[in-house]
């Protein structure tokens, strides 16, 4: 049985607050691009020298917004993968909460109403959210980019021992040069260089 719930995320001291929604249990599909919440852990040495524990919406450009800090400029960003991809973390801790491969965009919402999955409201206030980047990657031909990955470390209110209970968490093989990262997947442990 399937379930949508909204997680509050954050880094350690509270500076860099963030909501998102996601769709439990996670899409086992290994494309990408299909519609799914994935949850996953990657062997690159990007993501283990993170500690980058992904969860990525469904939905990106609605399931995903920053709250606080108040501009993007704000945060601390490591950039990986050409600056496709930025890594942010927070400048008064260190906590790296989320990355992101998509344009910021400032908008106004109640923040409570998206929460509900509801539209208006009179309670707005200024947060941040995503759109895809003009920018194609060589290995999903076709498609325009538009990642937003949360660090499960980062999100409040979850139990990771019950994620890898329950075997959702997907090990992605990102060493082999010679696959997209999806095509090499499996459950239950990771792949060589990788991390429980």
């Amino acid at each position: 049985m399937s379930s949508t719930k909204v997680y509050d995320g954050g880094c350690h001291c509270g500076n860099v607050k963030y909501k998102i929604r996601l769709d439990l249990p996670p899409s086992t599909d290994e494309d990408p691009f299909k519609p799914g919440t994935r949850i996953y852990k990657c062997n690159c040495t990007t993501c283990l020298k993170l500690g980058m524990f992904h969860t990525r919406p469904k939905d990106p450009a609605n399931d995903f917004i920053l709250t606080s800090p108040s501009t993007i400029e704000e945060l601390g960003i490591y950039n990986a993968f050409g600056g496709k991809n930025q890594w942010y973390f927070c400048k008064k801790c260190g906590v790296h909460a989320f990355g992101v491969g998509a344009e910021w965009i400032s908008t106004e919402l109640d923040v409570e109403k998206w929460a509900a999955g509801e539209e208006g409201g009179n309670n707005t206030q200024k947060v941040w959210k995503t759109a895809e980047l003009d920018y194609v990657n060589p290995k999903y031909p076709g498609k325009k980019a538009h990642y937003v990955s949360a660090n499960a470390i980062t999100l409040e209110e979850v139990d990771l021992i019950e994620w890898h209970d329950k075997g959702w968490i997907m090990y992605i093989d990102n060493r082999n040069p010679t696959t997209n990262s999806f095509q090499s997947t499996r459950y239950g442990k990771p792949y060589p260089g990788g991390c429980y």
